[in-house]
C-alpha cells in the first residue's frame, strides 16, 4: 500500500511539472497574425517546430511564416507569425515543443 501511494504522489508531481504552453497575446494587425505565448517550464532549452494554426473547427490549416523564441530565467516567450486571415472561431496553435507534440487555444 506504501508503494501504491508513493507512485501517486510521483505522478501527480510529474503532472505538475508539465506546464503547457498558454497564450499571451494575439492580434490579427498589419496583414499578419501574430500570436504570442509563454510557457513557464522552459528549462535550459526550448524549440518549437511544426508550427501551425487552425482558425476553426475542422478548418484549414496555416504555417508560421516566422518563430522567434527567447528564455529567460526558466520562460519561454515565443512569438509567432502566420499570413493574414480575416474569419476565427476558436482558434488554436499546434506544434512540436522540444520534439513534443502540444497546442493550446489563443486568447481572445
Amino acid at each position: 500500500m506504501k508503494g501504491f501511494i508513493i507512485t501517486l504522489i510521483g505522478i501527480a508531481v510529474s503532472f505538475a511539472a508539465y506546464a503547457k504552453p498558454h497564450c499571451q497575446s494575439f492580434n490579427n494587425y498589419d496583414g499578419k497574425v501574430t500570436v504570442i505565448f509563454a510557457d513557464d517550464s522552459a528549462g535550459n532549452t526550448y524549440s518549437v517546430s511544426d508550427v501551425k494554426l487552425i482558425p476553426s473547427r475542422k478548418g484549414k490549416e496555416y504555417e508560421a511564416t516566422s518563430i522567434s523564441v527567447s528564455v529567460d530565467n526558466g520562460v519561454a516567450t515565443v512569438t509567432l507569425t502566420f499570413d493574414h486571415i480575416t474569419q476565427f472561431s476558436n482558434p488554436k496553435v499546434e506544434l512540436k515543443i522540444n520534439g513534443k507534440k502540444a497546442s493550446f487555444k489563443v486568447c481572445k
